[in-house]
């Protein structure tokens, strides 16, 4: 598949079409936002509207509020399922372009950007003082627009009730732009492409046209996006946590910047997302644990977005059905809009804090504490013959060398790369590159073992390179010895110093700045302890439990060291161990 295919098919799934426009029943207008920035917004209004007073529903996008044919400017239907659905019970939907994207005007100097949430306040507060809205406003959206349904709380508005924030960014730094502190241009050099075409009106590209406001093109408008960065080039020069991507740092770019606006504002909050997707498990449980304003929490087993399936126990190589449904997990979004918007009842208080996938058994469970009752941390040590034990090592100088196969991979259907788009498959069958890497595992399990939370990994571990990275794949190796990928871990090493943040107790913390970052030096054994994401699995009887090391990951990150093959050794001795650590619920 081309590059260009790929990324038409990208857009094809970002704007999927139901051949609804709502062509007589949707008012388009440019609203003045920061310094008179204006920003375009169409307004759509349910098919019996009737001049009735009723609340409203955003979306702020960067992915275009609606096309049209570039020939005849005739406007193409573009509103999701979603968004029917929230029209056909009698909500009024927002669509706007975000600053310097679309027919909107400016320039992005980042992505989610302060200047960009301050726009948000000024369209709600524009909206709120219309004849047809009831005063009450709520936000939703997947991935980019996910995060501004998020954001949407930092500018404090009182009229924003309840917001769903789907498959979202928390930490944008960690989760997607540098995962590791490493670049993954399998996924960031497409959606780059993808952005700037956008960003620009390249019909060509597109093969549509961004839609208007009013009779004219807004080419005004769209010149002045040529100054937006282009977001891999900027990446590329941006290498830590506390670099500027545009004229900002990262540091400011996300939700977790706004934590007490956010925490403050006290919106209610359901967060629709994944143990597999990206990041955004972590992101969702540090915020369910560290902001205090209202939040339910759905964690589901599926790629980016929830539309199909993604456990390795249930998908191999063909799309399944995700679970919830989506019909169901669209009821659940309306309950609470209409129970925090509306008034109307529906019994949101009394859903669980968080209902969470358990992989191993199929089923989801639900808890009103994170993390859950009875939760301790087990380790496991690294031992001779790629065993992996409970019991620390006897031997004095035991180590394993790791020559660094750079063919290594998760395949091109995994937590990362669903972020464009695509559905998580292949990860049920990973005996053939556990033979590229090195591994440890347990024997069967004598009983089931319940794993939820947070795994840490701790390596002794020296190399033949100042660069490198390394890769902890956490898997459950069933009877037959096949082997399912459960979750992963990486740190690029020249991060491998350890911070304090009061976000991260047990688990260890790395700032990803400037000044914590440092080669690692050749042959000096140093300890390497970093986090896997987050994960809840029952390991059955007879199973076991297997890590796998590797030192790259091929079809998505980028190869580190650009030149050479490290050996890296692991140390599981008496002075120098190794361990894998595991949340346990009892």
């Amino acid at each position: 598949m081309t590059a260009k295919r790929f990324l038409l098919i990208f857009f094809f799934l970002l704007s999927f079409q139901l051949g609804f426009s709502q062509a007589d029943n949707v008012k388009s207008h440019y609203v003045p936002a920061v310094n008179g920035t204006k920003l375009a917004m169409d307004v759509y209004f349910p098919e019996n509207y009737n001049n009735q007073k009723l609340p409203l529903l955003f979306e702020f996008t960067r992915y275009w509020r609606g096309k049209e044919d570039p020939k005849t400017g005739k406007p193409i239907a573009s509103l999701s399922k979603r968004d029917k659905y929230f029209l056909d019970h009698d909500y009024v939907l927002a669509k706007v372009d975000v600053r310097g994207t679309g027919a909107s005007y400016g320039v992005r100097t980042g992505e989610y950007t302060p200047t960009e949430v301050k726009d948000a306040w000024y369209i709600v507060d524009w909206v709120v003082k219309q004849p047809w809205s009831d005063g009450k406003v709520g936000a939703y959206g997947t991935s980019y627009s996910g995060t501004t349904a998020e954001l949407l709380c930092a500018t404090q508005h009182p009229a924003i009730k309840a917001v769903i924030p789907g498959w979202s960014d928390f930490d944008v730094y960690e989760s997607p732009s540098r995962p590791y502190g490493m670049l993954a241009s399998s996924f960031i050099a497409p959606w780059s492409q993808y952005v700037n075409w956008l960003d620009q009106n390249s019909v060509e590209n597109l093969g549509v046209s961004v839609r208007r406001i009013g009779t004219n093109i807004p080419i005004d408008a769209i010149k002045e996006h040529e100054n937006n960065p282009i977001v891999l080039k900027a990446l590329t020069a941006s290498p830590y946590k506390d670099s500027k991507f545009g004229d900002f740092k990262f540091e400011e770019l996300d939700p977790l910047h706004w934590k007490k606006e956010i925490s403050e504002s006290n919106v209610p909050m359901l967060v629709l997302t994944s143990w597999l997707d990206a990041g955004t498990a972590e992101g969702t449980l540090l915020r369910l644990q560290h902001f205090t304003h209202p939040q339910k929490v759905v964690m589901m087993p599926t790629s980016h977005g929830g539309g199909s399936h993604a456990s390795p126990f249930i998908v191999s190589d063909s799309i399944v059905d995700p679970v919830p449904s989506v019909a169901e997990q669209l009821r659940l979004q309306l309950d609470f809009f209409d129970h925090y918007i509306k008034g109307n009842d529906k019994n949101v208080e009394d859903w669980p804090l968080i209902k969470y996938y358990n992989f191993g058994e199929e089923s989801f469970k639900q808890s009103d504490i994170w993390p859950p009752k009875g939760q301790e941390r087990i380790k496991y040590y690294l031992d001779t013959h790629g065993k992996l034990n409970t019991s620390s090592p006897n031997e004095h100088q035991g180590k394993d060398e790791y020559l660094v196969d750079f063919s290594v991979s998760t395949g091109t259907n995994n937590r990362w790369t669903t972020q464009m788009g695509k559905s998580i498959l292949n990860l049920d069958h990973r005996n053939a590159a556990d033979s590229l890497m090195l591994t440890y595992t347990t024997a069967p399990l004598a009983e089931p073992l319940q794993i939820t939370g947070t795994p840490v990994i701790s390596l002794s571990l020296s190399s033949t390179h100042e660069e490198g990275s390394i890769f902890v794949y956490l898997e459950d190796v069933d009877p037959t010895g096949k082997s399912r990928y459960i979750t992963e871990g990486g740190l690029l090493l020249e991060h491998r110093k350890l911070s304090e943040n009061d976000m991260f107790k047990e688990i260890p913390y790395h700032s990803f700045r400037k000044s914590d970052a440092s080669p690692i030096p050749i042959d000096k054994i140093e300890e390497v302890r970093f986090k896997l994401h987050p994960t809840s699995i029952l390991i059955k009887k007879g199973h076991a439990i297997r890590i796998a090391i590797s030192g790259a990951d091929k079809d998505t990150f980028d190869k580190v060291p650009a030149e050479g093959t490290p050996t890296l050794s692991i140390y599981r001795n008496k002075t120098n161990s190794s361990f894998l650590e595991l949340p346990i619920v009892k």
